[in-house]
């Protein structure tokens, strides 16, 4: 066979130039698809890796949304008035409680807090009467109700219970519904972040990915989940100021930053 070809290139010299360069072309054309084929290859690695039709529906309506969302979830309503001792009634003994008739719209879950903010001992009567413990002369208590109080306080009244009669004792305040967020609802959505993500979105029926980050007014950082965070992508975020209450009764002033891609 080797003979032949040598025959044939000795009549025909031609014919080997032109089976050279067939050879050359057909191998550029093999590396131009080979290289073509390693290309397209880089170029889906990356879409799959971005996924840039992903993001590129994000905007602020979407981090409204969700943050709307988190906020409905976390917000819980209560009722508030206020008990103001008139300026004749006499001095309560230490440790010594007062009780005032029934409120319409304050249930059996209530907190008490005077004037300063700190919680005091309280407690609701079978009859439907509130037990108020006096924080020495103070005139002025707050009144908190909502199924999700529970007051820590279990210091009990000391001496005799002091009856009060509205209007020659005391009167009452404005009764209004507020809202606020349980600082025990963030607690429950961080964790349910960690332990179940995509059970958590699909339980609020989120679309885009979020992380947050809640700090107190110090810039303390109490709750963050941007450890779970991807890297290397576009995020919108935005820093949203609430009133936290506990089931307690402590309030407090947080911030948290939502991230959303």
């Amino acid at each position: 066979m080797g003979n032949l070809y040598k025959f044939v290139l000795t009549l025909y010299p031609e014919m080997g130039c032109k089976m050279l360069f067939d050879s050359e072309r057909s191998q550029s054309h093999v590396e131009m698809i080979v290289s073509f084929v390693l290309f397209m290859g880089f170029v889906v690695f990356l879409l799959l890796v971005f996924n840039p039709q992903k993001y590129e529906s994000i905007n602020y309506n979407s981090v409204d949304n969700i943050q709307t969302t988190l906020m409905k979830n976390l917000t819980f309503e209560y009722n508030y008035t206020s008990v103001i001792l008139v300026s004749t009634i006499s001095v309560f003994l230490a440790e010594q409680c007062f009780q005032i008739a029934s409120i319409e719209g304050i249930s059996n879950d209530f907190i008490v807090k005077d004037m300063n903010g700190a919680v005091v001992y309280s407690r609701n009567e079978s009859s439907g009467q509130i037990v108020i413990k006096a924080n020495n002369s103070q005139r002025f208590y707050g009144i908190y109700s909502s199924p999700d109080f529970s007051s820590g306080v279990s210091a009990g009244c000391q001496g005799n219970l002091v009856p009060l009669t509205k209007s020659r004792n005391y009167s009452l305040g404005m009764l209004t519904t507020k809202n606020a967020v349980l600082y025990e609802r963030i607690k429950e959505l961080n964790h349910s972040y960690y332990v179940g993500y995509e059970e958590l979105k699909e339980s609020l029926g989120m679309k885009n990915d979020f992380s947050f980050t809640v700090k107190d007014e110090t810039g303390y950082i109490l709750f963050d989940t941007t450890l779970k965070q991807p890297e290397n992508i576009n995020i919108l975020s935005r820093e949203i100021p609430f009133l936290s209450i506990n089931k307690q009764g402590e309030t407090e002033n947080l911030f948290m930053n939502l991230r959303v891609w």
